[in-house]
């Protein structure tokens, strides 16, 4: 019978062993390891300048300057789309706004607007769902605030603090601070499976009591 195979298993966050890149996941780390490979023979930088290459970067492009902004070739490069960029600007400004003055003065748009907005927070006043946006930016930075004292690197695309009852269903609940953000209510996800998390929680206000009790 065979047996399972035995492996190490490597904690992350991991720095790299060349440089002092730190890495949340080992997708991004085996990335970031194919900048430290021998560059070849007779490569020259890919922006274009005769320049022979001795940097790679994370997108794989090999460069003349560690920062590859300030290869000469670059800054012309990037001068030249910006100015494409900037062609016709006051034309698409004026016609994005008619857009959305068209939109706005759209009635079945507004209601459209309206309905979403009203499935989605209930029938609030302004001034509570003001009070709702403070209390969840409070909330979150100290479950951000935790995370970073238990070692974790949060990170937009990479990890995020989540709540396992959700900020939401506290503020209904009207819960302090200190119970919401209880170690048995944090739990760390990555940023893709957060964002289709949204607003769900996990169990009940009940069982959150109980957990903190």
């Amino acid at each position: 019978m065979p047996t399972p195979k035995d492996y190490i298993k490597i904690p992350y966050p991991r720095k790299c062993k060349h440089c002092d890149y730190v890495s949340n996941n080992p997708t991004m780390y085996h990335y970031h390891k194919k900048t430290h490979e021998k560059i070849p023979e007779d490569t020259y930088c890919h922006f274009g300048c005769g320049c022979k290459a001795v940097f790679r970067n994370t997108h794989m492009k090999y460069t003349c300057r560690e920062k590859y902004q300030e290869c000469p070739a670059y800054i012309n490069q990037l001068r030249e789309r910006t100015k494409k960029s900037w062609k016709g600007a006051i034309e698409r400004k004026i016609a994005t706004k008619n857009s959305l003055v068209e939109r706005l003065h759209n009635q079945e748009t507004v209601n459209k607007m309206k309905a979403t907005k009203q499935e989605k927070f209930g029938n609030f006043t302004p001034e509570q769902m003001k009070d709702f946006r403070h209390y969840a930016r409070r909330i979150r930075a100290r479950a951000q605030q935790w995370a970073k004292e238990q070692g974790y690197v949060l990170g937009k695309q990479t990890y995020h603090v989540d709540h396992k009852f959700s900020v939401w269903d506290s503020w209904l609940s009207g819960l302090s601070e200190n119970v919401v953000n209880h170690p048995a209510n944090l739990q760390i996800l990555e940023a893709k499976k957060n964002s289709s998390k949204g607003r769900k929680s996990l169990y009940t206000l009940e069982e959150l009591l109980e957990l903190t009790r």
